[in-house]
């Protein structure tokens, strides 16, 4: 798995959104993109935007054989739709998807290319052309299907829980699509993010399935340690989803003196806003909005903990990232963060989870493990996170695809048995 003994490899890649220098979304693509590139010439297929930075970046590290190919969704009406509809952006994704189909074609036809891997938003509910090249493919890491606790459905609010409602619609829907099928099926590889992505994959699927969460390839730009605070930084966006309602049930039961910081905007806001009032924490609570990314990693090493609530994650990059800066974090131990920081973390005393159950008492747990976390601020500032472990990993996945044996043997963690479950969900 050395980069000298892959130089002469080409492997595709559809990421949509990647590049070095933004949100965690493309630096989770970027990360995947710069671990394949230790096998070979990585093609990566981008939204234009990406194919600047990514270019800059190659030029001052010509090394790593990473080419950019911008690809443009046409213009039409799903530009508008996608800015009125809540999850509008798959609309663009789509339109992308299919003149990145076409591009890809051209490319495993005009050259031989050894691997095709699907980065780009995996779902496990829409289709990917990888399939379709001729060549061994990767679909995944594909996610999308963790469930909130239904214990912790009454935080997700009326809003949260009628997108919820809907989704499940739409994801049941496009899961049946005889492309997604077809995908599913042809895909020499299959990666899912986390455990809970299985029992909705056909059987089949699903016992050849590997688990790899592409969180966990995120990269961050190095950033001195600073002394931490007693301050508590919540950096998801504040959706229902993301739990931001549990932050603050939890900041009401934490030592006192301890503030609570959303380092992000969302949805949500005026909602926590209201209860931030009925709870009385005025003066311990700061919206700060859209933090730029460099500051929010400020933020997170000084930050006594960051706090991730999310109750409908597969991923997790804003945890990696935090993680990897070497800060305490608290998380609700639910799928895919859970999952991390069981398979990667190197440091329980600076990550501890906090198990699902009636809000009250994962505020509870929570507010525990701020109180202990600030009590006695762990000494380590370096990364907590086996990065490099998993880097190999994914290399070793990428390599048995390679060689048409990824069904039987890889260096993953293996799927034990086939789900339980209906093999796709009901809409």
């Amino acid at each position: 798995m050395s980069r000298s003994s892959g130089t002469s490899r080409s492997i595709l890649m559809l990421a949509w959104l990647a590049a070095p220098d933004r949100g965690s979304e493309w630096a989770a693509a970027w990360g995947m993109a710069r671990a394949a590139a230790r096998l070979g010439r990585v093609l990566l297929l981008v939204r234009p935007d990406c194919a600047p930075s990514i270019r800059g970046w190659c030029e001052r590290h010509p090394e790593v054989p990473i080419e950019p190919v911008p690809v443009a969704a046409p213009a039409g009406a799903h530009r508008r739709l996608a800015g009125l509809l809540p999850k509008g952006h798959f609309l663009d994704y789509l339109a992308w998807l299919a003149a990145a189909e076409r591009v890809a074609h051209e490319l495993a036809h005009g050259q031989r290319l050894d691997l095709a891997v699907h980065a780009a938003l995996g779902c496990y509910w829409l289709p990917s052309p990888v399939t379709g090249l001729g060549v061994p493919s990767v679909w995944g890491p594909v996610g999308g299907a963790t469930r909130t606790p239904p214990a912790l459905l009454p935080v997700l609010g009326a809003r949260g829980l009628a997108e919820r409602a809907l989704e499940r619609l739409v994801l049941g829907l496009g899961a049946r699509l005889p492309a997604t099928r077809r995908t599913m099926r042809r895909a020499d590889l299959v990666l899912v993010e986390c455990r809970a992505t299985l029992p909705v994959l056909p059987a089949d699927v699903a016992a050849r399935a590997r688990i790899f969460n592409r969180a966990v390839l995120t990269e961050v730009p190095p950033v001195p340690p600073r002394e931490r605070g007693r301050f508590v930084l919540f950096p998801s966006t504040l959706d229902a989803r993301k739990g931001p309602v549990l932050a603050l049930e939890a900041l009401r039961r934490a030592p006192p003196g301890t503030e609570l910081l959303f380092a992000n905007e969302g949805p949500e806001e005026p909602r926590l806003r209201r209860r931030v009032v009925e709870l009385g924490l005025e003066g311990r609570v700061r919206f700060l909005g859209r933090v730029p990314r460099a500051r929010c990693f400020e933020l997170v090493r000084e930050a006594g903990c960051v706090l991730f609530a999310g109750t409908n994650e597969d991923g997790g990059c804003a945890l990696v990232e935090a993680m990897l800066l070497g800060a305490p974090v608290v998380v609700l131990a639910h799928s895919g963060p859970a999952e991390i920081v069981e398979r990667w973390g190197t440091d329980p005393s600076r990550a501890l989870l906090v198990p699902p159950g009636a809000p009250a008492a994962v505020a509870a747990g929570m507010a525990e493990a701020i109180g202990r976390l600030l009590a006695r601020p762990p000494r380590g500032h370096e990364a907590h996170l086996d990065q490099a472990g998993a880097t190999l990993v994914f290399m070793g996945l990428l390599e048995a695809a390679m060689a048409a044996t990824a069904a039987c043997r890889s260096p993953a963690e293996p799927v034990a048995a086939r789900p339980t479950e209906p093999a796709l969900p009901t809409p």
